[in-house]
């Protein structure tokens, strides 16, 4: 330290830091200091220095601890090498120092943990050895009992697929299915149960996996991307569709029904819900409608007159349209029209779409299991139309089936077992005994099996769907229906992707108006024609 000659000698070469650091150290006090100065001390350092003895270096102090750098606190120090705060200065700077250390060691390891391949355990086990301190080493070791656990359990992309199809066959509602299927691909993915290009690879064999709504989002979300889903074949105007994000409204109205009003063929039309049997039905009724195959006179007196016209609008002629929105799974609808061949014959016709959770209802009641209020109502109105009220019109029976949902679960049962339990609880009802023609399975969704033949398809029914087939088999047997023996319809929309759109070809739909202008009651048009249809009612 300086003599305290030497600092009134050299009053201006000291700053007022070291000034009033000289002054605390009780070398002089202030007022002798400027006396024995002579005027030598500038009036701008004798106010900072006293201001720095009034207010010590609390300012400066409070200014480094909010900068937080080594720079702050080293000039800190410098300024006021026996300031007040001299000793927390320099345990902000240890502490500083600490932290940039552990940073600089993560970035270290955050380099070290993005070369790790996720899905070796090996791999994950180096980085643990090597870094044990990582905060990603309990992330690698959960990894490891993850992957362990994986093949045990022999997880991979079927079993993605499955749990896809558990939720799109749950009874969540559309945003929650929507919802629960992507947090289930970004677990999959993100904890390296399936690689990006085996989810890539199951798109690419299905373009119907996913909903046009959780392929959006999946785009949204940078999972995949336009030129991926281009990439696997798919059409530039089905991602254009699903981009825009177009959507069919939901048919919601529904109205009670007791009995078949119209002296008609009734077509009956039997499926759990995703069998595919609605979109089929609109499918026949556009195509019935397009004037092709017969002219089409819709009945307007019809209890589902409404939903006639909803199902008629959703498929135009070899373009790419939106498939048909939500209907209600407990509603039944009787469509009623007259088809007029070209022999000028007409064919009065009522179509009848099964509420499609009946199938599931009838099952329940022969199992023994408690049904609900809407269940109850579902099986008596069944009752009403086909046994209390029944009519005296011929009837044919359509039971829709999906072609590749053979394993699919729908409330915990593959549809096999509510088709079954169906077909049983309706032959006990006698609802085939009599007034009934035809009985035809319908294949749908065909365009999934490929270049498979007609045989091959016939094959897959009585392979995965065998106690289906032997049970509709025998009632025609016994009852002499068909010629003893069940039918087979196989349906195709023509092109669907993404679940929600459809580049749609008539020709199987064109099949299904000639077979149902074939097997239905019809009368001769104009005055002799009108005349036979009054006389037969």
């Amino acid at each position: 330290m300086p003599t305290k000659e030497s600092i009134i000698d050299n009053i201006e070469q000291y700053t007022p830091e070291q000034i009033a650091g000289y002054i605390k150290s009780g070398i002089f006090t202030f007022d002798k200091l400027v006396d024995e100065t002579e005027g030598e001390w500038s009036v701008r350092s004798r106010r900072e220095t006293k201001r720095i003895l009034e207010f010590g270096d609390s300012d400066e102090w409070t200014m480094a601890k909010s900068l937080r750098t080594k720079e702050a606190v080293r000039q800190y120090l410098s300024r006021y090498p026996q300031g007040q705060f001299c000793s927390e200065a320099r345990s902000l700077m240890a502490e500083i120092e600490r932290e940039e250390q552990a940073a600089s060691l993560a970035a270290q390891t955050e380099e070290a943990w993005r070369s790790v391949d996720k899905r070796s355990k090996d791999s994950l086990r180096r980085f643990v050895s090597s870094n044990p301190q990582s905060p990603y080493a309990a992330e690698a070791k959960k990894l490891i009992e993850q992957i362990i656990t994986d093949e045990i359990l022999n997880v991979g992309a079927s079993d993605l697929v499955e749990e896809i199809a558990k939720l799109q066959t749950s009874s969540l509602t559309p945003a929650q299915r929507d919802n629960n299927i992507i947090r289930l691909i970004t677990q999959y993915l993100s904890g390296h149960k399936i690689s990006k290009d085996d989810f890539l690879g199951l798109l690419r064999d299905d373009h119907n996996l996913l909903s046009g709504g959780v392929v959006k989002r999946l785009v949204g979300d940078d999972v995949i991307s336009p030129a991926e889903l281009k990439g696997m074949g798919i059409d530039g105007d089905f991602i254009k569709k699903m981009l825009n994000g177009d959507t069919s409204e939901d048919f919601t109205f529904r109205r009670p029904l007791d009995k078949i009003h119209k002296q008609s063929t009734e077509i009956y039309f039997w499926g759990i819900p995703s069998s595919g049997k609605s979109c089929a039905l609109g499918a026949i009724l556009s195509v019935a409608k397009g004037g092709r195959v017969a002219t089409f006179d819709p009945d307007t007196a019809s209890q589902g007159y409404g939903y006639m016209n909803y199902l008629v609008n959703h498929f135009p002629n070899r373009e790419i349209s939106t498939l048909l929105g939500g209907t209600p799974l407990d509603a039944f609808y009787e469509i009623g029209f007259d088809l007029t061949d070209n022999e000028n014959r007409t064919h009065p016709i009522t179509c009848v779409d099964m509420a499609g959770e009946l199938m599931r209802c009838m099952y329940k009641e022969n199992a023994g299991f408690t049904l609900s209020d809407d269940e109850v109502t579902m099986l008596d109105t069944m009752q009403n139309v086909l046994i209390a009220n029944r009519s005296t019109n011929r009837k044919i029976h359509i039971f829709v089936i999906e072609y590749g949902a053979e394993h699919r679960k729908y409330e915990g049962y593959p549809q096999i077992t509510y088709l079954e339990g169906a077909v049983d609880y309706i032959k006990n009802i006698g609802i085939f005994k009599k007034d009934t023609d035809a009985i035809y399975i319908m294949l749908t969704k065909v365009d999934k099996a490929g270049n498979a033949t007609a045989e091959d398809l016939q094959n897959y029914i009585r392979d995965d769907y065998n106690g289906l087939y032997t049970r509709l088999d025998k009632i025609c047997s016994d009852n002499e229906i068909n010629g003893k023996q069940v039918r087979t319809i196989f349906f195709s929309l023509g092109e669907v992707c993404f679940q929600n759109y459809c580049r749609f070809n008539p020709k199987p739909a064109e099949n299904v108006v000639r077979l149902i202008l074939e097997r239905s009651a019809s009368c001769r048009g104009g005055k002799r024609g009108m005349f036979e249809k009054i006389f037969r009612s």
